[in-house]
């Protein structure tokens, strides 16, 4: 029950292969949430394990329909699916017109994804704002995990977004900031320019991470599921944050055969 806010500021790309990476190497029982009220695409993205599409029509939005009176634990599994790898995901709206019928469900929605028995969540937030909807997730999250690339506008925007995230979520008893740098692979240099960047904003972070900017690793979580992945400069790059994550999180989970509150209780990268 460790929930892990994955997001991105303005202009930076990448929540969500960054999370399906993250839940693919996920060492623990895991879910991945598309929680982006701009329309999700793991649906048109992703084949199930035989290869056929996913039912864009299970997910969010069917499984805040069935929990409308209780959303509770117990109806998650009926509203994920698996991806090729045997990840589950819960797939997120479609258009973000659909994402009218989540104004009131945010709140809901993290304190289900925060206290689920023996699984985990990695949630991905897409782009956020100071206003947008999803930020209610950051409140419940165990990590919050903010992707940036390197160009230097977007170094700007994720120092902006970095204070107010800290502001309202951070400091010394919220959730540990840590920040995913795609860049590539012998970029170290440029890694350690945007951690310069970011001490100067004089915002803690757990963590500068550096992820492989590597478009054959990624075209595996972009729907182009052929080929080894496990052996690709991103997948090998995820695997010590990876392992950093579910380290600093292992407080959070609880097993299934533990209450994790009133209510009732309810992958792996191909080598």
């Amino acid at each position: 029950m460790a929930l892990i806010a994955v997001a991105s500021a303005k202009g930076s790309p990448g929540a969500t292969t960054a999370s399906l990476l993250i839940g693919a190497l996920w060492p623990r029982q895991v879910v991945v949430a598309e929680c982006d009220p701009a329309g999700g695409d793991v649906a048109h993205r992703m084949p199930g394990p035989d290869g056929r599409p996913l039912d864009p029509q299970q997910g969010m939005l069917s499984l805040v329909a069935a929990g409308r009176k209780s959303l509770h634990a117990g109806l998650l599994a009926a509203h994920t699916q698996p991806i090729v790898g045997g990840l589950d995901v819960l797939c997120g709206v479609m258009v973000p017109e659909q994402a009218g019928a989540l104004a009131q469900q945010w709140e809901r929605l993290a304190d289900l994804f925060a206290r689920l028995p023996g699984t985990d969540v990695v949630a991905d937030l897409g782009r956020i704002g100071a206003v947008t909807p999803q930020n209610v997730l950051l409140a419940s999250a165990s990590a919050i995990v903010l992707v940036v690339g390197t160009v230097p506008s977007e170094v700007v925007h994720l120092r902006e977004r970095l204070r107010a995230v800290h502001e309202a979520h951070g400091g010394p008893v919220g959730a540990p900031i840590h920040v995913v740098v795609v860049a590539a692979p012998k970029r170290s240099r440029t890694v350690k320019e945007v951690r310069e960047a970011i001490e100067r904003s004089e915002v803690p972070v757990a963590g500068v991470h550096h992820l492989a900017h590597d478009p054959s690793g990624a075209a595996f979580f972009l729907g182009q599921v052929s080929g080894s992945p496990a052996r690709t400069a991103l997948v090998r790059s995820a695997r010590p944050i990876v392992d950093e994550l579910a380290a600093a999180t292992a407080v959070f989970h609880v097993g299934a055969e533990e209450p994790a509150g009133d209510e009732p209780a309810s992958g792996e990268v191909p080598a």
